[in-house]
């Protein structure tokens, strides 16, 4: 080695290049460095994100506990720990110990708190943005009225004999007796009453079953108390019932989703089949399947209806066919026609439709909607109906409207009130006039722009039916009348089964763009007329019917949640829409989208970083780019460690008091590279996924999709009103682009004309549509579109639309579909189209790809248990480049080959790791190709691209008992190429280089034996935890396994120390300290020194600049948890505690490792030149 090459390679080191190369292990093989330029590029705002690229985090206040001073203490840890800003929220609570005096929220004490915390945030430079209102969810307060607030559609029913004139006062509809109801009258309608609606619910003679022991009987009879448990894991569960009289059983009414599935929001994974003995033997009438619910249903009034064809007879069979434990509370059966989940399609809860086919039935047992007599006009001021009714049965319905009387919470009681009537715009008048509206009103405590934005939180406030206005603005919205179908939302068959149906659609959708137009849509104008930003999380088409995306329009930075390490409904269903988010997010060119990020329901105090990174890194290969933490707990008494996080067991607690939030600006600075990164350009997906114009359930983000590329949901508003055709391509007014427009199987059976004919205008000017033809219009109002009907505009796309595979040329466009296998017609026409994968070869990990002017940028993370090992190809050329965001540096990839439009990188990652390969427009040049060593490939990136074969690359959530990060190992040393002709050898042995112009390069490196340090060890403890201040241990272990109690459970920082020798020879080489298995952060110094502090494994260091020949003073301060000591206290009296939270871990829960495990080594490399 020359002397010139020795004063290189120790600059190199020196500079921190060599840090970079330990802390990626395998992947740094193919890497050297790239002088930062002189201007502010993006390697510049890599290494120093901007402030404006990291992360904020929720604030909350909990009850009354709320201090000035500690105010200020909390908002300069959250700044020093490096976030943008905060999302204030005030929470309910009770009184914490010592904090007095209690304050009120709205009071002018709270007014100086807020004013407070804005001055604060001004000062030390934090985005200030509040939660609109207190509590949570959603949007309410003591300032809203009844008239103003939430409100649902109800009615009573009154049957009557005609052929007389009849005086008779009709029963107010219920709930509506409490004053704060304020109920109010819409209609009064009659109709001759279907056969069989008797209005009362079927009661049969004997109950048989396979479980005899339920009391199945009590029930069926309706009583109230009763409730008990199927279990899936026995085998179906069936019962026989007999009636005293042939009968007819059209429906089943069973709990709302959310309470037959015992709160566990699962796919249902159930059946419920329906048989009738007829001749002799047990005739099936039908099956229905248990639809998919959400986490809010759980209304009891809400129940599940299932309609059934029609059979006669006096016996029938039940059969539950479940995977799952049902909890079945409700079991009442009905002789009368009602529209299957017609609770759902009514829009009183969130369910997925069912498109089987509608059930068989006499037409007499459903209303005749030319037989509907409107009576409004025919009832005084008691409510006392006059009418002359024609001869028959007559069946009158008393429509009115009621405050569903739902509150915003959890707030303080002095800031409870109604939620705010989402239909209609008075009352987003009205509720931001009472909170936000008042704080930064001039003179308000967040006056003069101080308060700069604000947040809408998820939706938690069950579903709206009704507006004062809402008969007007379903005729201008819908072009037809409403009243006469007013029966359909109380569940009757208005005509047949399809036309009720459709009338249900319009309906969903008249409400779903309500909501967007009238709650979303205004409380954005008015926000805005402020001068804040608005965040929106998500609502309607999660938890409400509508659709799932439109509203994001209105907000300037989309947002959804993801919990770690998992959401609590657990299950096989994912249950945060986090797909729909980033997907509206890209349709309606907003540029960044947030996350309410690692939101927590059971605190064990044993969270770290780390433990948190895989979980960022999935979601951001999901589409998020910017985290908004949950959550920062004001605590006002700063003297208590740790504090408390929301009160109780909710969030992950982010605290000053954490052990280890001196080092929390390593995470935020990661988070900060990974946002600016995935901040860049435009996002990349080659398909567009129609949703359909069925005003359906959010889709199922897990849905298998094709490996190797990524799409985006559409809606009817984007396809009709954004979206273009340039060159071939789908385009938004931003310059987003995608290849494909997919019309998935199920929820595109249904489309309207006007979709219809958007669609053939877009193939008409050169788009590409992947979809076999439409079975149906979901629309009642819209029965044409541009003067042709729906089966006109189906014709002139789809031709003979019983081909099952076809593939059309319309215009400049084509059209491909193939319904013979649906589930693999997109990967089979995309390899058609020869559109190839994006990334290929990702077996462990997941991916996402952004392009910029400049570049290409995708971001890889590896999975949370396992090491990346493989060639990725990339659907790009251009010179590749490694970024890495947990160092900030940026190098050149050496390793790699480029074909046909392709580049293939041989990529190492540990598990849990992750990096951006960027590709720079330009020519490309690579140093090699392979590394051998001793005859065994090491890399190679002219092997073959093994591609996985998951039946899902979007595994959102994780197990119930997952662990939320596992041990890891780290992966082996490779070498290294630090320059044109330059390689970092680990390991000793005979090395062939295949370059990049095929000749072969031959090295023999001797053997290279690490230097183990076994000891022996110091261990410094701080004072004031009454354990020994010092140890000494012959063999490292972690303090968790010392033997007294007091010092295994310390909590904080304790420091490691070790001496070393090292000759000479020693310093010629390049050294790197591994220290093993760490629980949980580690700072390293040598010599006194400062080298690194590692967060994430593996924790590696180099260590070559700071040492010298002979002794050296290895020091290593290592961070845990609270977990352990809480455990601790937990089992002492409160006198001799030393710690305070509310909620912390149970006193017999067993310590976790804590402190520096090893083994401890300095590994040896040598810098050779080829």
């Amino acid at each position: 080695m020359s002397v010139l090459f020795k004063m290189f390679v120790k600059k190199l080191f020196a500079a921190g290049w060599f840090l970079f190369v330990g802390l990626l292990g395998n992947l740094s093989a193919q890497v050297a460095d790239v002088p930062a330029p002189e201007t502010e590029s993006i390697e510049t705002q890599f290494q120093s994100p901007p402030h404006s690229m990291h992360p904020e985090t929720w604030f909350h206040l909990i009850g009354g506990n709320v201090n000035k001073s500690a105010l200020t203490t909390d908002l300069e840890a959250v700044a020093g720990a490096g976030f943008q800003g905060i999302q204030l929220f005030h929470g309910r609570g009770r009184p914490w110990p010592g904090v007095k005096p209690q304050i009120q929220t709205l009071s002018p004490t709270w007014d100086d708190m807020i004013s407070h915390v804005a001055d604060e945030t001004e000062r030390l430079g934090l985005v200030f943005t509040m939660q609109n209102c207190p509590g949570w969810a959603m949007s309410g307060g003591p300032w809203i009225t009844p008239d103003k607030a939430m409100r649902h559609l109800v009615h009573s029913r009154t049957d009557v004999k005609g052929g007389t004139e009849l005086s008779l006062t009709l029963p107010k509809p219920q709930p509506s007796d409490e004053p704060w109801r304020d109920y109010q009258d819409i209609a009064v309608l009659a109709f001759p009453t279907p056969i069989d609606d008797t209005g009362e619910y079927l009661t049969p003679v004997s109950v048989a079953s396979n479980r005899p022991s339920q009391p199945w009987k009590k029930l069926i009879g309706g009583d109230s108390e009763t409730k008990f448990d199927i279990n899936g894991n026995d085998g179906p569960t069936w019962l026989e019932l007999t009636f005293d009289q042939p009968t007819h059983v059209r429906c089943i009414e069973l709990p709302p989703v959310e309470i037959l599935l015992k709160r566990r929001n699962f796919d249902p994974d159930t059946k419920v089949r329906l048989e009738a003995f007829i001749d002799g033997a047990w005739q099936e009438t039908g099956t229905r399947i248990v639809p998919r619910g959400t986490w809010q249903d759980r209304q009891p009034e809400h129940q599940l209806v299932l309609a059934f064809p029609d059979a006669l007879s006096t016996r029938y069979r039940i059969t539950f066919d479940t995977k799952h434990p049902l909890e079945l509370s409700r079991f009442r059966l009905l002789s009368a026609a009602r529209t299957n989940d017609w609770k759902s399609q009514a829009g009183y809860a969130l369910r997925s439709l069912q498109r089987d086919s509608n059930p068989v039935q006499n037409p007499d047992s459903w209303v005749d909607r030319e037989s509907i007599v409107d009576l409004s006009k025919q009832v005084d001021s008691d409510w006392r109906l006059t009418w002359n009714a024609p001869d028959g049965d007559w069946t009158v319905l008393r429509f009115g409207h009621v405050n569903t009387g739902v509150k915003n919470k959890p707030a303080p009681p002095e800031a409870t009130g109604f939620e705010c009537d989402k239909l209609s715009p008075a009352g987003a008048e009205q509720h931001f006039a009472g909170y936000i509206g008042r704080v930064s009103a001039d003179g308000g405590p967040a006056d003069q722009g101080r308060l700069k934005g604000m947040l809408i939180d998820s939706w938690e406030c069950y579903t709206q039916t009704w507006t004062p206005a809402m008969e007007d603005e379903f005729k201008n919205r819908r072009n037809y009348d409403l009243r006469s179908w007013l029966p359909a939302l109380a569940g009757y068959v208005i005509d047949d089964h399809q036309t009720s149906e459709m009338f249900l659609r319009d309906w969903r959708k008249t409400v779903s763009d309500m909501i967007v137009q009238n709650y979303f849509g205004r409380l954005a104008e008015l926000a805005r007329q402020r001068g804040m930003k608005l965040s929106f999380e998500t609502a309607i088409g999660d938890v409400s019917p509508g659709d799932i995306l439109e509203y994001y329009k209105s907000a300037d930075i989309p947002m959804c949640e993801f919990w770690q390490p998992n959401d609590p409904h657990w299950g096989g269903l994912e249950t945060k829409p986090i797909l729909p988010a980033a997907s509206a997010a890209h349709i309606y060119g907003k540029n960044r989208v947030a996350a309410e990020a690692f939101t927590n329901a059971g605190i064990h105090w044993n969270e770290h970083p780390f433990q948190l990174k895989h979980i960022a890194d999935r979601h951001f290969t999901y589409g998020i780019n910017h985290l908004v933490f949950h959550t920062y707990t004001h605590n006002p008494r700063t003297e208590l460690v740790p504090g408390t996080s929301f009160g109780g067991r909710i969030g992950t607690p982010f605290l000053r008091g954490q052990t280890w939030w001196k080092h929390m600006p390593l995470f935020t600075d990661y988070l900060a590279r990974c946002h600016l990164m995935l901040q860049q350009g435009n996002p990349v997906a080659d398909v567009l996924y129609y949703l359909g114009d069925g005003v359906d359930h959010k889709p199922r983000q897990d849905e298998p999709f094709p490996t190797g590329y990524r799409f985006d949901y559409l809606n009817s508003d984007v396809l009709k009103n954004r979206i273009s055709v340039q060159n071939g391509q789908l385009v938004t007014p931003e310059g987003i682009r995608w290849r494909v427009l997919w019309l998935p199987p199920g929820h595109c059976d249904r489309l309207s004309p006007s979709t219809l004919a958007r669609l053939r205008d877009l193939i008409l000017q050169g788009a590409v549509v992947i979809g076999g033809p439409p079975k149906l219009n979901p629309s009642l109002g819209e029965q044409q579109s541009e003067g042709k009907s729906f089966d006109e505009l189906v014709s002139d796309i789809w031709g003979d639309r019983d081909e099952p595979f076809g593939h059309r040329r319309i215009g400049r466009g084509r059209l491909l579909w193939d319904i013979r296998k649906p589930e693999t017609q997109l990967a089979s026409l995309l390899m058609m189209l020869n559109i190839k994968p994006d990334v290929s070869g990702i077996q462990d990990g997941t991916w996402c790809h952004r392009s910029s002017e400049k570049s290409e940028i995708y971001f890889i993370a590896a999975n949370r248990a396992r090491p990346l090992n493989a060639n990725l190809q990339f659907r790009a050329t251009g010179q590749p480049r490694l970024f890495d965001p947990m160092t900030g540096k940026s190098t050149k990839i050496r390793i790699f080959d480029q074909a046909n439009g392709f580049t293939t990188i041989p990529m190492q990652l540990p598990a849990a790791g992750s990096a951006f390969v960027v590709f720079d427009s330009g020519e490309a040049t690579a140093t090699a190709t392979s590394i051998e060593r001793d005859g065994e490939v090491v890399m190679d990136a002219r092997a073959s691209v093994i591609n996985a074969e998951p039946e899902n690359e979007f595994p959102f959530g994780l197990q119930q008992n997952d662990e939320l990060q596992p041990s890891v190992t780290a992966p082996k040393l490779a070498p290294t190429l630090i320059g044109d002709h330059q390689m970092l050898a680990w390991d000793g042995g005979k090395y062939k280089i295949k370059n990049d112009d095929r000749t072969i390069s031959k090295v023999d490196v001797e053997q290279l034996e690490p230097i183990n340090l076994s000891g022996p060890w110091k261990i410094n403890f701080p004072s004031g935890w009454g354990i020994p201040e010092q140890l000494t241990i012959d063999r490292l272990m972690p303090w968790s396994e010392l033997p007294d109690p007091a010092t295994r459970a310390f909590s904080g920082s304790a420091t490691y120390s070790c001496e070393v020798q090292l000759d000479a020879a020693s310093l010629e080489r390049q050294l790197l300290l591994d220290l093993g298995e760490v629980s949980v952060i580690a700072a390293i110094s040598v010599n006194g020194n400062p080298v690194a502090v590692k967060w994430a494994p593996p924790f590696r260091a180099n260590i070559t600049p700071h040492v010298v020949e002979g002794t050296n003073l290895i020091e290593v301060t290592v961070t845990n948890t609270w977990h352990n000591r809480l455990v601790y206290d937990a089992n002492l009296p409160a006198a001799k505690k030393k710690t305070w939270t509310i909620s912390g871990p149970d006193k017999n829960k067993d310590l976790v490792p804590a402190g520096m495990a090893g083994p401890v080594s300095i590994r040896v490399g040598k810098v050779i030149e080829f």
